[in-house]
């Protein structure tokens, strides 16, 4: 098998055998089978053109080994762990979000059957909480944006991109498809979901897992630890005590509760740093042109995306985040009378409006008074400080906000479905996150022109990562406890969807290694 790259073909154009052949110059009749790996966009002249790399059969491979993007291929294939015995109890899985829902899903596949915990509600209940709150702006404190069934990915756009390198990815990506995604995203270069159908797929995920012998029950927070002599003995959840000596916690990065309860357990947790900004909100027919040119309303070519990054003066990095083409803003707090944002889209991205998180770096030498907790008490002030307005999201201009006046009207209606109120963003941030958002703006600007005159800021975005991070060993369990393995986006180990996941597969293997290792 061959890997050929760079295998360029036409905006419009679907890649068939041939493309294939006028790489290598061989016949179509060379060509016996072949996949694409990745899929690319190359943007860099004014004549776009999609850019691919294949895993190919080909006739007398042997001779094109010396061609210019032509390697030795091969295909990923994810070999599942088998636990050589079964534990006395289940392995308790804390948590349903992405981290959970592949840590559940691998022990249920090596032949335990785990039981999964989650305090929020099933996809189907928690759709009905969520959008009750867009219309109410009064949150359900255990079903919303944040808790329930797949996370707060499954109210998101549902993006699949990911810095990191791990072959487990693969294994992330074949699950998704297997329970309903597009079969495209495992070579996308941007891969996304959207949250139509990831609203399916976890509940596919969810039934698979079951029928592996596993459990999930929802409303079933967990709620206290029992131990004996520094290993676990038992969860308590939904007022149940569970006997277990091996649980996977999975919570995510809003359980600011359970985590209160872990300290007081004596499981070490450390501050780290973590970021908070707001939502940009740009007409999308700026960001297409701006991206594809003389291109922009192409069929072929999806709604545009951006990527940006800035250095401020005072040394603190201002970046996009989860960025939303053809989405809206929503609502994401989990208290009432607290204020926080998120992006969301629909799997087609057809929306006006484009939207994106642009976060400042908040060092825990902002908010760290000598409790491992303080991220989760500043992050709560500024949620409440943006609750000034009410339901009703504080909003501006950001040419305005660069000038350091309120807006008198917006450039542009915001998709908020429970509406923005004109206020100086200012008021929400210190001194030095404020102004590095400014000299931000200012820079995107150059890359983005219209990006300052035709952008609006909607406020606040402050769920974006964990100001904590619970340190584990090598082994993947609690630093402070044998047999809690510490996992995912709340444990401070991720940051998106994909990254979760692969987390949760890799604390999987890493407790059934445990398992089979403990019984040697």
């Amino acid at each position: 098998m061959l890997k050929i790259n760079q295998i360029r073909c036409a905006v419009g154009e679907k890649l068939n055998a041939g493309h294939i052949a006028a790489k290598l110059h061989c016949s179509t009749a060379d060509i016996i089978a072949y996949e694409i790996e990745r899929e690319s966009l190359d943007a860099r002249k004014a004549e776009l053109c999609f850019s691919y790399s294949v895993l190919a059969e080909v006739r007398n491979e042997a001779k094109y080994l010396r061609r210019k993007d032509v390697s030795e291929g091969k295909k990923h294939i994810y070999e599942i762990p088998m636990a050589e015995r079964q534990p006395e109890e289940r392995p308790v899985v804390a948590g349903f979000g992405p981290s959970g829902m592949f840590a559940g899903l691998v022990l249920a596949e090596s032949g335990l059957k785990p039981l999964i915990i989650e305090r929020g509600r099933p996809v189907e209940k928690r759709s009905k909480d969520v959008q009750a709150y867009f219309e109410t702006g009064i949150p359900d404190p255990e079903s919303n944006v944040q808790y329930g069934e797949g996370g707060a990915g499954t109210f998101s756009d549902g993006k699949l991109t990911t810095r990191i390198k791990d072959e487990r990815i693969h294994k992330v990506l074949a699950e998704l498809i297997e329970a309903g995604a597009d079969p495209a995203i495992a070579y996308q270069a941007r891969p996304h979901l959207g949250t139509d159908r990831l609203q399916v797929i976890v509940r596919k995920i969810r039934e698979k897992i079951i029928a592996l012998g596993g459990e999930v029950r929802f409303e079933t927070r967990l709620d206290d630890l029992e131990t004996e002599d520094g290993r676990l003995k038992a969860v308590i959840a939904g007022g149940e005590r569970i006997p277990a000596s091996l649980c996977i916690l999975c919570l995510g990065h809003s359980a600011s509760d359970t985590y209160e309860m872990l300290e007081r357990r004596g499981i070490r947790i450390i501050p780290k740093d973590f970021a908070a900004g707001v939502r940009v909100e740009h007409p999308q027919e700026l960001i297409d042109r701006c991206q594809y040119g003389s291109y922009a309303g192409h069929p072929a070519l999806s709604a545009a995306s951006y990527s940006l990054t800035y250095r401020s003066s005072c040394g603190r990095g201002v970046y996009s985040f989860c960025m939303c083409p053809g989405g809206i803003v929503i609502p994401a707090a989990t208290e009432d009378r607290s204020l926080a944002v998120n992006g969301m889209s629909y799997s087609q991205r057809d929306g006006a409006n484009a939207n994106s998180a642009i976060l400042v770096q908040i060092p825990k030498d902002d908010f760290f008074h000598g409790s491992a907790l303080d991220g989760f008490a500043f992050q709560k002030e500024l949620e409440k400080r943006a609750w000034q307005t009410g339901a009703m999201a504080p909003s501006q201009n950001i040419s305005d906000y660069l000038k350091h006046q309120k807006s008198s009207e917006f450039v542009l209606r915001s998709t908020y479905p429970l509406g923005t109120v004109p206020f100086d963003m200012h008021g929400l941030f210190s001194e030095e996150a404020g102004g590095a958002m400014a000299e931000a703006f200012a820079d995107f600007n150059h890359k983005i022109p219209g990006f300052i005159d035709s952008g609006i800021m909607v406020g606040m975005e402050s769920r974006s990562s964990s100001p904590i991070r619970v340190p584990r060993t090598s082994a993947g369990f609690s630093e402070s406890l044998e047999g809690l393995f510490p996992c995912g986006e709340g444990a401070g180990y991720a940051g998106g969807i994909i990254s979760s996941a692969v987390d949760g597969v890799r604390q999987a293997e890493k407790l059934i290694r445990y398992l089979n290792c403990s019984e040697k």
